[in-house]
């Protein structure tokens, strides 16, 4: 638990919240890939799945650019939408694992 806090807070502050909707439980706060291809760098990193095994790499590897902490409900609209209802204006290109063979 402390090692996903300290990722969160590493991302947003010492407050966590979502960049997207402000949403502040810890419960539903998680690490999202800004370019939104987290399985593609998961895999070419050796990141064994989510979770844990990246916040321990974000943590080895000094907490690189490339990540925001987003609430659960606004990655997932992001990942399989290409876009969030609280900020319709953002866009992103949808990649699905299967489309590349991760």
């Amino acid at each position: 638990m402390a090692i996903r806090v300290s990722a969160l807070k590493a991302y947003s502050g010492k407050q966590p919240s979502c960049r997207c909707c402000k949403e502040s439980h810890i419960e539903f706060l998680t690490i999202d890939h800004t370019d939104g291809n987290g399985s593609l760098q998961k895999a070419k990193d050796g990141i064994r799945g989510g979770g844990v095994h990246l916040y321990r790499w974000l943590r080895d590897n000094g907490y690189p650019k490339g990540f925001q902490v987003l609430c659960m409900n606004c990655n997932v609209s992001l990942g399989w939408w290409g876009y969030c209802p609280h900020r319709p204006w953002i866009k992103r290109a949808v990649i699905r694992r299967r489309e590349v063979g991760v």
